[in-house]
């Protein structure tokens, strides 16, 4: 079991489909169906139920979901912690910005960022903003704009 798969497992809850799941997790949607396979088969237990066209968490798909998200949320805060100690607005900002948004403020803000910022990286999530809400409340973006 990796930490990947599980980071896996979570954006396929979050999403509630697997090629968005695979787009935010940046690799192809057989990947991601590939390496949760591999994780129910690491674990023993069927955590996805898949018809045709849809999918569904089984009650024991639900626990694990559960624990692994708590397991991401703290190996970010570890990570965090350790960049920390390299002074402030070091390392990755998870930035959720919508769709409607993007093209007109990410044109100005990266060239400022980078100018300024030389250590910092700007990891932006374009989404809609009940998504961008969701993935604040479940600590995967730092910051939404506006």
């Amino acid at each position: 079991m990796t930490l990947r798969e599980l980071r896996y497992l979570v954006a396929l809850a979050d999403r509630e489909h697997f090629g968005r799941a695979a787009e935010d997790c940046c690799v192809s949607q057989p990947t991601l169906s590939t390496q949760i396979k591999k994780l129910e088969g690491y674990l023993g237990a069927t955590l996805i139920e898949r018809n045709a066209r849809s999918f569904s968490l089984t009650p024991i798909g639900e626990d694990i979901v559960a624990k692994a998200r708590r397991i991401v949320r703290q190996v970010d805060d570890l990570l965090s912690t350790a960049r920390a100690a390299h002074g402030p607005l070091v390392g990755p900002l998870r930035l959720g910005v919508i769709p409607t948004l993007a093209p007109y403020f990410l044109p100005w803000l990266v060239p400022l960022v980078k100018g300024h910022y030389q250590r910092l990286q700007l990891v932006v999530h374009e989404d809609l903003t009940q998504h961008l809400v969701e993935r604040l409340r479940n600590y995967e973006i730092d910051a939404p704009f506006p």
